[in-house]
């Protein structure tokens, strides 16, 4: 009796590996097959990424800093390339799963890959956010220093990550993080840091706008080709320039002489005759 118990379950345990193999089969080839591709894809997409210069356009940003962490051979393309090959290596499990019949596996992965195009928004996200503050940085902190402003430094680091924060707080939203409190908090802190700010930029730029000004009325005053004489210049004019203008000293230096010092200063101002020599 035993022995026919053992028979029947032996039996039972055959029909029922029959019965599943077609589709453990399945899973298998499907998990080897997305295995395949993914590496296709991955390698695909790493060399389609380096030939459009991605980690050249991102390089001495936020967003290559971030990435050189991960270590010495990390790029912006190879890290896009590996979350394309990890997206399809899930899809491949996902399918595979639903073939073996584990529908907790299924169910898991299912919400990992639902959650995927959300990250890889955020990231896309930031790191355009990341690209356009380095830009904004270095435009602000170019105009700033042709204006000669002494806190040209602070102000296009305070640019760069106001940008930056910004940008943080929208791609956090966007993988569903509950930012109520900071928020609601951090509006009030911006708003002060932001009066505190603008008020500091003022302050620094009084210099700056007062030789534009300076400049302005100086350009009504003399003309190329004239002789000016200050307590600490004399000379020629040559050209004007944003701030100021450039002189030619009788011993033929030239030099480059603020706006308002020359308004200040100016004693004499000679105009020089077409038709006469320079005197």
């Amino acid at each position: 009796m035993d022995g026919a118990a053992l028979v029947n379950g032996a039996e039972r345990f055959r029909e029922a590996v029959i019965a599943r193999a077609p589709g453990v089969l399945t899973g298998l080839g499907m998990l080897v097959g997305g295995w395949i591709v993914a590496r296709l894809v991955r390698s695909g997409v790493q060399r389609a990424l380096t030939s459009a210069r991605l980690d050249a356009r991102l390089e001495g940003t936020r967003v290559h800093s971030l990435i050189g962490a991960l270590g010495p051979t990390w790029s912006a393309a190879k890290l896009v390339a590996q979350l394309v090959y990890v997206t399809v290596l899930l899809l491949t499990v996902d399918a595979a799963a639903g073939y073996w019949g584990l529908t907790g596996v299924q169910e898991a992965l299912a919400s990992a890959v639902g959650y995927l195009p959300k990250a890889l928004s955020a990231l896309a996200l930031f790191a355009g956010g990341t690209y356009l503050a380095g830009l904004a940085k270095r435009s602000v902190g170019a105009v700033l220093r042709e204006l000669r402003n002494p806190a040209a430094g602070v102000l296009e680091a305070l640019t760069e990550g106001g940008l930056l924060l910004v940008v943080t707080l929208v791609a956090l939203d966007m993988l569903g993080v509950n930012l109520t409190f900071i928020t609601s908090n951090l509006t009030l802190v911006f708003g002060a840091v932001l009066v505190i700010v603008v008020f500091l930029g003022c302050w620094a730029m009084r210099a700056p706008a007062e030789e534009l000004v300076a400049n302005y009325y100086l350009r009504r005053l003399l003309s190329v080709g004239d002789q000016v004489e200050t307590k600490a210049h004399r000379g020629t004019v040559l050209e004007f320039v944003p701030l100021g203008l450039v002189l030619r000293e009788p011993s033929g230096d030239e030099q480059f002489v603020p706006a308002r010092e020359l308004i200040s200063g100016l004693r004499r101002r000679q105009a020089i005759k077409p038709d006469s020599p320079a005197t």
